[in-house]
């Protein structure tokens, strides 16, 4: 792992907290920079095409353009509403070109899928997306109607704890599904 991948971890997970102390001495265009270049440099180590580079590039520019001309905070705060419904849109192309993330995570972890763990992870994977889709949801509403202060709070704070419980949850949830199928 390069140095700088924990870093790059950190600082989009802390993205909320950082645009809430980030308003009180900066404008939002120079926090949507930043947000920009952080990505960028993700975008561009991990890419391993021509093709993957010059779209990654061409989404940094736009970002980029769209953040200095736009000077919002609110474009801002809908950084969390996008990347929740990139993760719902994620987990539901899985369910179209399969296998889900889930099955692969659960023969990455078993070794074998049956067709009773399949259907499982086909039905967790749409749990997902509907998760994602209402953290969106909720993360839009605290973007739109909310002080800036319950924004952090939720998509720095509360969003995190219920990604969490979910994983936890489904988690637990797999491991006894597993262990019955082990045992029948």
């Amino acid at each position: 792992m390069r140095w700088w991948a924990p870093v790059v971890a950190v600082l989009l997970l802390a993205y909320p907290l950082l645009v809430y102390w980030g308003m009180q001495w900066l404008e939002p265009r120079f926090i949507g920079l930043a947000l920009v270049l952080v990505y960028a440099v993700r975008g561009l180590a991990i890419s391993t095409t021509a093709s993957r580079r010059a779209l990654i590039l061409g989404g940094v520019l736009l970002a980029a353009a769209f953040f200095w001309w736009s000077n919002s905070e609110t474009g801002l705060k809908l950084v969390p509403v996008v990347i929740n419904l990139a993760l719902a849109l994620g987990f539901g192309w899985t369910l179209w070109h399969p296998p889900t993330l889930p099955a692969r995570m659960a023969e990455l972890q078993h070794g074998f899928i049956t067709p009773a763990i399949k259907s499982y992870t086909d039905r967790i994977t749409v749990l997902w997306v509907g998760f994602f889709c209402l953290n969106a949801t909720l993360a839009l509403v605290t973007a739109l109607w909310m002080s800036r202060e319950s924004w952090a709070l939720y998509n720095g704070l509360i969003a995190y704890g219920l990604i969490g419980l979910m994983f936890l949850g489904e988690y637990s949830y797999r491991r006894l599904v597993f262990f019955k199928q082990h045992n029948l």
